[in-house]
């Protein structure tokens, strides 16, 4: 994709899906790039960084730009060992649930009547055109919100891109910094053409001021029948037994 193919296959940059190459040949122009790869590389050479490497653009490897539908902004990866996949709020590590997912594992209950998910992998989501982005994609260890700057110049020009290419895009955004991220990225209430889906962030500090009770996934679901759209299957996380059951 551009000269540097050491970076690119330590990042995995190779094996992203095609749709998403107009918009990384656009960044690759841009100075700061090559520099935010490097920069990164850098940390991962110095000090333990999360997620693994290669799954630092996994979302970009699981789903094409011309499927996003839903858009929720994370802030940056969990910093504890092994938790964070590349997916925002997500992860693998078996039999455990980070707290911000638990809080939102109980609001989706609440919500849709169903029973509370048991594992934290949220590909299916993804998988349903949900576009699960952390504002920094990666952190070091022990250090939240470590490499936040570095990945600034990045997550807006992202969002600018996404924010340009579907109007139909629905926004969800959990906390005070995604919602100063939208404004800055022009994705606010005074532009009628987004949808957005507002609250606190669903942190263990926060959810109980707003969070709780926002109804995130029935709202969300409801602006894209009103755009449209086929609304998203939220219940796809959901193993058989407990869909029944829900």
């Amino acid at each position: 994709m551009f000269n540097n193919n050491f970076l690119e296959e330590e990042f995995c940059l190779n094996k992203i899906k095609p749709g998403w190459f107009s918009f990384f040949q656009q960044e690759i122009q841009k100075e700061y790039f090559l520099s935010l790869l490097t920069e990164i590389n850098k940390e991962y050479q110095k000090y333990t960084c999360w997620p693994r490497k290669e799954n630092v653009f996994r979302l970009f490897r699981e789903i094409s730009l011309d499927k996003i539908k839903v858009v929720i902004l994370g802030q940056d990866p969990y910093h504890s060992p092994e938790v964070a996949d590349g997916i925002a709020f997500s992860t693998q590590k078996p039999n455990y649930i980070p707290p911000s997912l638990v809080n939102i594992f109980l609001e989706f209950s609440e919500d849709l009547n169903c029973a509370c998910p048991t594992k934290s992998d949220l590909l299916p989501w993804v998988k349903e055109g949900v576009f699960l982005l952390n504002t920094a994609l990666t952190v070091r260890g022990g250090q939240a919100l470590s490499h936040m700057k570095t990945w600034e110049e990045f997550t807006y020009s992202l969002l600018d891109y996404l924010n340009h290419h579907d109007r139909k895009i629905i926004w969800v955004l959990w906390g005070r910094k995604a919602q100063e991220i939208g404004e800055k990225c022009g994705i606010s209430k005074k532009n009628a053409c987004n949808c957005l889906v507002i609250s606190s962030h669903p942190s263990p500090y926060s959810a109980e001021h707003g969070f709780f009770g926002s109804r995130p996934f029935s709202k969300t679901n409801q602006l894209l029948s009103e755009a449209g759209k086929e609304p998203v299957n939220w219940l796809s996380i959901l193993e058989p037994s407990l869909k029944k059951s829900g």
